[in-house]
């Protein structure tokens, strides 16, 4: 039986709340504040160095987290999304911003890039790790995304190196909360630990072995036979290593490929001291927070890769040279 696991996204992302909870997301978690600072830092980079950017693709843009921005800066930005309720809230909040006439929202899916012809954005994003939710075509959505990119891509996918720890840590997401007594409703992801939690939880080797082999959080056909249950699971995530995301990117034409991962020393700060960190003061706003941010562990030739990070980041300006981020 054939099976399209990118349907489980498509339902998952397509939940009426969705929008909503999307965009309280760097209110709510420390990861995520430090992930997206880190992305907007190198796209600011990126465009510090890449001349006559005037156009920008961002597929899987979500509730417009990067491309509201990039509209602000007087870009012309097209925001394609799968979900309808996250449309939705990008429509609402591009129209807060005042920047509706330089943005075009299209519902698609980024497995459905073909249509666009080469070259034909400056520009090109696709980051917060949409690729890892379209297995098995994965690679054929970063080469599309490179062959409709003229100038410069940032993209970023789902870490193998970087999920691993989560097998040895049941407080999962959950550790990172700004306000551990948040009523967001996003939170009913993110169950809290309990005592049991911890008292119940045993090593699964096994598991383990299988995710780091294959690379993917679950078994796609278990993620499916939820879904026809009626359940709306988290999506099938494909995780990538440093190495194998270098190898694709260089075979779609890119060279002296970076990867790096924001967030990656900050997920070993305990969570007191990384609230601190953040919040205490503006040195840390300004300093501290980027450091805490990114952290790198090895290199291989033109390769720079970092484990810890739970997304892997590529910027890269074309023709043929890519930056660093993950």
């Amino acid at each position: 039986m054939s099976r399209d696991y990118e349907d489980v996204a498509a339902k998952f992302w397509n939940l009426p709340t969705k929008g909503e909870e999307e965009s309280t997301r760097e209110t709510l978690f420390m990861d995520d504040i430090i992930q997206k600072a880190h992305i907007d830092r190198e796209i600011d980079s990126l465009l510090a160095r890449v001349t006559d950017v005037t156009t920008v693709l961002d597929a899987g843009a979500g509730v417009g987290r990067f491309s509201i921005p990039l509209a602000k800066r007087g870009l012309e930005v097209t925001h394609l999304d799968i979900s309808d309720s996250m449309l939705k809230k990008a429509r609402e909040m591009a129209e807060e911003a005042g920047v509706t006439d330089r943005m075009v929202f299209v519902k698609s899916r980024i497995t459905e890039l073909a249509g666009y012809p080469s070259d034909c954005f400056d520009l090109v994003i696709c980051v917060d790790a949409p690729v890892s939710y379209v297995y098995p075509r994965h690679n054929q959505v970063l080469r599309d995304l490179v062959r409709i990119a003229r100038k410069a891509v940032v993209v970023s996918v789902a870490s193998r190196l970087g999920f691993f720890p989560y097998w040895y840590n049941p407080a999962q997401k959950h550790q990172y909360l700004v306000d551990q007594d948040s009523g967001n409703p996003i939170l009913k992801w993110y169950p809290p630990p309990t005592d049991q939690t911890w008292e119940a939880w045993q090593p699964d080797f096994e598991d383990q072995r299988r995710f780091l082999d294959t690379g993917l959080l679950e078994d796609p056909d278990g993620v499916v036979a939820k879904m026809e249950r009626g359940e709306t699971p988290w999506p099938v995530t494909y995780c990538f290593l440093p190495e194998e995301l270098a190898r694709v990117l260089r075979e779609a034409g890119l060279q002296d490929v970076r990867l790096s991962g924001p967030g990656a020393l900050s997920r070993t700060v305990p969570q007191p001291v990384l609230k601190k960190l953040l919040f205490v003061n503006l040195f840390a706003r300004i300093l501290v927070a980027p450091v805490v941010g990114l952290i790198y562990i090895g290199a291989v030739g033109s390769v720079v890769w970092l484990d810890l990070g739970y997304a892997l980041l590529v910027s890269s300006m074309l023709p043929k040279v890519i930056g660093f981020l993950m």
